[in-house]
């Protein structure tokens, strides 16, 4: 007789929620969370507060129990805010490591985090640390707000068929948002209340002044954004080297052979670079043709400098402001942490 279902879809790992549980789902350790900020409480004003400090009348015995009272329940709040992906000690852990954290770094230390090696604006291409080069081009969608079920199927087919057809190597989809600038499209607005026409017509102002209000309060209700859609496109070195020598491709890849076939039959430096730019190119050039064959998609080859500031902005987490970004990024780091 079976003493267990034999779906391995169904299986549970006995490694993982193995650790003993007090009430419902919380454990030991989500206890010892709960109670950490009352036992630092306590131990504050055993050791650091004085005995007989008074505050707005009542003593220091008569405040530490409300007190810690105050701090447990903290403690167990954070305990019942922990997301369910992770525990309550280990996302207590991963905020204390993130503000602990450096917030800059120079361009050395921070290749180790965007593996980003050096622009080479010639070739419209970035190379990474591991000597991949990635190259992004911007797609410009066609408008599907009043499209139907048939032109959502359609456009799905089209794109799907530009993968199967077009894409022989891996590619990546990156979307960015953006807050719409409502102050640089009312600015116009602003300005023509100072025209001498408007002016003269109280009316016309007053309209003016009505649209301003109506649209920003729209916008703010709405939550409106801007998306940008790219689509990033790499070669490693394992795509271009020996590609014209299958076999020595084919020991190349062997854990241990593959070391000294690289030392023995790689390519020079500089030339792997030229046939990297190259392949990137060609596989750029396929991507934007590609895309526009879908109707009403445009797509476009984005320059190294503004590709680089793309990925500036993802690890800043904000919009930059560099200005020229050919000057910027010939005398800047990729990710200082500052603002422009």
């Amino acid at each position: 007789m079976q003493t267990h279902d034999p779906d391995p879809s169904k299986r549970i790992p006995k490694s993982l929620g193995t650790e003993a549980t007090l009430i419902g789902n919380y454990t030991l350790a989500d206890a010892a969370v709960a109670l950490l900020p009352a036992v630092i409480v306590i131990l504050a004003i055993q050791l650091i507060v004085p005995a007989d400090l008074v505050v707005a009348g009542y003593s220091m015995q008569d405040l530490a129990l409300p007190v810690v009272a105050t701090a447990a329940g903290c403690g167990l709040l954070f305990v019942y805010m922990t997301p369910s992906y992770t525990s309550s000690l280990d996302w207590l852990l991963t905020m204390v490591g993130f503000y602990r954290a450096d917030r800059s770094h120079d361009h050395d230390a921070a290749k180790q985090y965007t593996r980003i090696k050096r622009l080479h604006p010639r070739h419209g291409a970035i190379e990474r640390t591991d000597g991949t080069m990635i190259g992004l081009v911007r797609v410009d969608p066609p408008s599907m707000a009043l499209a139907t079920d048939e032109e959502w199927h359609r456009k799905a087919t089209d794109f799907r068929t530009f993968l199967d057809t077009v894409v022989a190597f891996p590619i990546q989809l990156y979307a960015t948002t953006q807050t719409f600038p409502v102050d640089d499209y009312l600015s116009h607005y602003e300005r023509r209340l100072d025209d001498p026409d408007v002016k003269a017509n109280p009316r016309l102002t007053r309209l003016i002044e009505e649209y301003r209000t109506w649209y920003a309060t729209e916008l703010d209700a709405r939550q409106m954004t801007i998306r940008d859609h790219y689509v990033i496109v790499p070669v490693s070195l394992d795509d271009v080297r020996f590609e014209r020598n299958h076999s020595v491709q084919l020991l190349a890849r062997l854990p241990v052979l593959g070391l000294f076939v690289d030392l023995l039959f790689a390519p020079d430096p500089r030339e792997e670079r030229v046939t990297l730019c190259e392949t990137l190119d060609q596989r750029l050039r396929q991507v934007e043709v590609g895309l526009r064959d879908i109707d009403g998609c445009n797509a476009t080859r984005i320059a190294a400098p503004e590709a680089a500031g793309i990925i500036a902005e993802y690890w800043a987490g904000k919009t930059l402001d560099y200005g020229d970004l050919d000057a910027t990024f010939r005398t800047r780091p990729l990710v200082d942490g500052r603002s422009a």
